[in-house]
């Protein structure tokens, strides 16, 4: 697994990536289409990206890269 854009986020990320694997892997591939297990996981680690990419200045450019397209 890969690190977060934001070292504080990867721990976050890592438990994440863990989940959806195993889902994918244990039950998607099995037909079980539906994924709400890490959903918690998911929404933790957005709420950390999101507040990383405020702090470096990195979401208006992301807001003007929305605008372009």
């Amino acid at each position: 697994m890969s690190s977060s854009f934001s070292e504080e986020c990867t721990p976050a990320k890592q438990k994440y990536d863990t989940c959806f694997n195993d889902w994918y892997v244990n039950k998607f591939l099995k037909g079980d289409i539906h994924n709400r297990e890490c959903d918690d996981l998911f929404y933790e680690y957005k709420q950390c990206l999101f507040k990383a990419l405020k702090v470096k200045k990195v979401e208006p450019l992301l807001e003007a890269a929305r605008k372009e397209d």
